[in-house]
Order: structure tokens, then sequence, then C-alpha cells
């Protein structure tokens, strides 16, 4: 299985309320009713770092598939072009706002 993990920045003139609704009840559904995606989790974060070098973490999401071609599938369809473009009024711009990376190895030590 392919597992991409994607950190998630919200806009700062999007409440924190407002952004986890649009996530659970706009965006979320959309990936997760792509047939092509077998897992779909979303975990919100109340960002401890402090210390103004990065913005804060608003969301981690998990997203799975069966293999790189299902991937491209995916997102190839109408569907997540359509989720992309509502995006872009909660989540900011660039890797700054939404940055994608595949898991290559998970280490559960408890």
């Amino acid at each position: 299985m392919l597992t991409l993990m994607t950190v998630i920045r919200k806009r700062p003139e999007v409440s924190t309320e407002d952004f986890r609704h649009f996530m659970e009840h706009e965006y979320g559904p959309t990936y997760a009713a792509l047939p092509q995606v077998r897992e779909y989790v979303q975990y919100y974060l109340s960002d401890s770092g402090q210390d103004d070098a990065e913005e804060p973490i608003d969301a981690i999401v998990r997203i799975g598939f069966d293999s790189q071609a299902t991937m491209r599938e995916a997102l190839g369809t109408e569907e997540y072009h359509r989720a992309h473009e509502l995006r872009k009024a909660y989540m900011r711009d660039t890797s700054v706002g939404i940055h994608s990376a595949v898991l290559e190895k998970q280490v559960r030590l408890v």
C-alpha cells in the first residue's frame, strides 16, 4: 500500500472551526468517496511550537492507495480537481499550506 502523509496549514483568516468543518464535511468526504482511496484519516492538531519560526500545523491527513498507479488515477479525477479548487479558500498556497510526502517506513514501538 502507498501511504501519503499531508501536512496542512489553514489560511490565517479562516477560523479553526470553519477549517475543520470544511475538512470533515466537504474536503475529506470527496477523497473518501474516490474508489481508489483505501484509507483516509484526518488528524487535527494544536501546534505546540510557539517560537514563531514556522506557522502552526493545523492538520495532518493520511491517505492510502493500493499503488502509485491508483494514486495517479485518483488525482486525475474530476472529483479530485474539484476538491483541489475548493481547498484554495481554506488552505495556504504552495508547500507552506499543504505538503505531501510518501510514508516510507513506520516503526511502532508501543
